[in-house]
């Protein structure tokens, strides 16, 4: 029968006409697009602005992996550094040098709470002192000697020398003399900056 063939020639007559009208028109405008592209001077000015800007973005990436690769190997290299031991919080840096025991030694007698640990303190202080000054050529028989021969000038902690020396000197000749432990911490003060200035400490 007839009308059991209609479908059949419906479909046929639906995709000649799409393939006439549509896909010839495609394949028309694409190639005209690429005609377009190949020929027009701004399109080409656009292609090659574009080819730089991709060029100038691919070196910055290339700096930035570089970079980021530097820094990773750097914090990797500061992790596997051992650390250096952190101080103890709160604690006085100790002074180093030639009479750096000595000086420790001196410094445990004021963190006493007793008068006569710190009058200790005052006494061996003075006596490093006086031993310095004599290795270090300073004439004079006695400490007292030694620090008037010495000219104004010459030694900057001198004033500081002699107040800290007279306290010294009271300790061992006045028995009743009483040492605050203001006055001791600043006599070994004293004493101490002398012995930076000798580079002893």
């Amino acid at each position: 029968m007839f009308y059991e063939h209609i479908p059949t020639i419906v479909s046929s007559t639906v995709q000649a006409l799409y393939k006439n009208v549509f896909v010839t028109i495609d394949t028309s405008l694409s190639a005209r697009l690429f005609d377009f592209v190949q020929t027009n001077d701004q399109v080409a000015g656009i292609k090659v602005l574009l080819s730089q800007v991709a060029l100038v973005l691919c070196a910055v990436f290339a700096l930035f992996i570089v970079f980021v690769m530097t820094q990773r190997r750097a914090l990797k290299a500061r992790q596997e550094t051992p650390a250096t031991a952190p101080a103890t919080e709160g604690a006085p840096e100790q002074p180093a040098g030639l009479l750096r025991d000595r000086w420790n030694a001196l410094l445990k007698y004021l963190d006493s709470t007793h008068e006569a640990q710190w009058k200790i303190a005052v006494i061996e202080a003075d006596k490093l002192v006086d031993d310095a000054l004599a290795k270090a050529g300073y004439s004079g028989d006695t400490f007292g000697d030694r620090l008037s021969n010495i000219q104004p000038g010459t030694l900057l902690s001198l004033d500081g020398i002699w107040w800290a020396h007279k306290v010294r000197n009271r300790l061992a000749h006045e028995v009743d003399y009483f040492l605050r432990y203001t006055e001791a911490r600043q006599a070994v003060g004293y004493f101490e900056a002398a012995l930076s200035e000798l580079q002893l400490i």
